[in-house]
């Protein structure tokens, strides 16, 4: 693979996020040796990622795949442009006639292909009993009475947190697993020979930016270079971001905001909180900067019981690479879900800003307008954003428990492959 990257970023303590990187070639030819970097004139440089570090990186890639009756031909598509050699999680809260033919898509895809997979059902009751077993009740509807546990919460965040978890016990789709793995390998060891030293590797996050987004106007699709989500709340998260960034004034370096699909290294991803929801992707933005070591730690909002109040956050001590790439392919989606959907992931979105310890008073009095005047349906009169719930990181949990409680008494666990 072939990216094209800009030398400008930004540097929030220990937490650097990179101006937006592009896909130039899927495939970038045989390379023999070394990584290649070509310098342009316009000052950003081009890089040739070899195969072989690709695969490097595929090898212990996970793709967490969140679902929810979808149709079964996009499933069939998602799991068909995974890279050979990622494990595929599959968590899905689907109703359970659409869970099981999920399960039979996966087997027979994984058996014919020679592959490995996982697939669980989001509200699994053993599941359940393993989170909490482990030391994380926070996930969990109803964890006041081990005897009598609810089930974990719906949503999206939910979910990732249930792959990540898979993915710490393991160990145009192509094209987005292409880009997390060239992304992983030069953030973790830029152009030169693999680190193995992961103590001295730096945290990796890769978020993509769709080549555009389509919709449809007058029966024709129309390309958009970003989602409606995206466009309102990337403004904003810029603004929160240029408040307390100097080097940023005045500049829209985040385009990835609402990232739908982003990976992580599995170390940052276990220290890292959690939002529900649409808040995930950006909230996971906002708890890196606040953590980053450029400003004083603070005990979080106290909002239920002991149990379920998340402890004060840990400093991220390693540096933290975000980088941003844009891919070749448009990303078409579902057009069905209507305004209301949109507005509500909008308004998750800017409830992270909002809530935000770096927010200033004045961002927060001008978002808070322009809530009440653009997504007056979603908040109450006073046009606060709904604070997300947010989940302490997974690395406190017990991993040895929640497997040994997960095999014992999880019903939809299906394991494929060579486990």
């Amino acid at each position: 693979m072939q990216l094209n990257t800009k030398p400008r970023s930004t540097l929030v303590g220990n937490v650097e996020i990179h101006d937006l990187f592009r896909v130039v070639e899927l495939d970038s030819g045989l390379i023999a040796g070394p990584n290649k970097r070509r310098s342009l004139t316009d000052g950003t440089s081009n890089i040739s990622l070899s195969h072989t570090s690709l695969q490097a990186i595929e090898t212990q890639l996970a793709i967490v795949v969140p679902c929810m009756d979808e149709e079964h031909f996009i499933l069939e598509g998602v799991l068909h442009g995974i890279p050979h050699d990622c494990l595929i999680v599959l968590v899905s809260n689907s109703m359970t006639d659409n869970f099981k033919n999920e399960c039979k898509i996966l087997t027979d895809f994984c058996t014919d292909t020679k592959r490995e997979g996982i697939a669980i059902h989001q509200q699994d009751s053993g599941l359940a009993r393993a989170f909490f077993d482990a030391g994380m009740p926070n996930i969990l509807d109803n964890a006041s009475e081990p005897d009598t546990l609810g089930r974990i919460r719906n949503g999206k965040g939910e979910a990732m947190m249930i792959g990540t978890v898979f993915a710490k016990l393991a160990g145009a789709v192509h094209e987005y697993c292409k880009v997390y793995a060239a992304g992983l390998h030069y953030a973790l060891h830029g152009t030169g020979p693999e680190n193995t030293d992961t103590d001295k590797q730096p945290h990796a996050m890769i978020r993509i930016k769709w080549k555009s987004k389509p919709k449809i106007i007058d029966g024709k699709l129309v390309p958009q270079e970003s989602g409606r989500c995206s466009r309102v709340v990337n403004q904003w998260m810029n603004r929160l971001l240029n408040s307390f960034a100097d080097e940023s004034i005045n500049q829209d370096l985040i385009k990835t905001a609402n990232a739908g699909e982003h990976a992580m290294s599995i170390d940052l991803a276990l220290q890292l909180s959690f939002a529900t929801g649409y808040a995930v992707e950006p909230f996971q933005l906002i708890d890196a900067w606040e953590r980053s070591g450029a400003f004083p730690l603070s005990t979080p909002p106290q909002t239920g019981t002991a149990q379920q109040n998340p402890p004060p956050p840990a400093r991220l001590t390693r540096k933290v690479e975000i980088l941003q790439i844009e891919t070749l392919n448009p990303h078409i989606h579902d057009f069905g879900k209507g305004e209301e959907h949109i507005q509500r992931m909008q308004v998750q979105g800017l409830g992270t800003t909002y809530h935000s310890r770096l927010a200033p008073q004045e961002f927060k009095d001008e978002l808070k307008e322009y809530v009440k005047e653009e997504l007056s349906s979603q908040v109450d009169e006073g046009g606060v954003p709904q604070r997300a719930r947010v989940y302490p990181p997974l690395e406190g949990m017990d991993f040895g428990v929640f497997e040994d409680v997960l095999k014992a008494q999880a019903g939809t666990l299906d394991m494929v492959g060579g486990f």
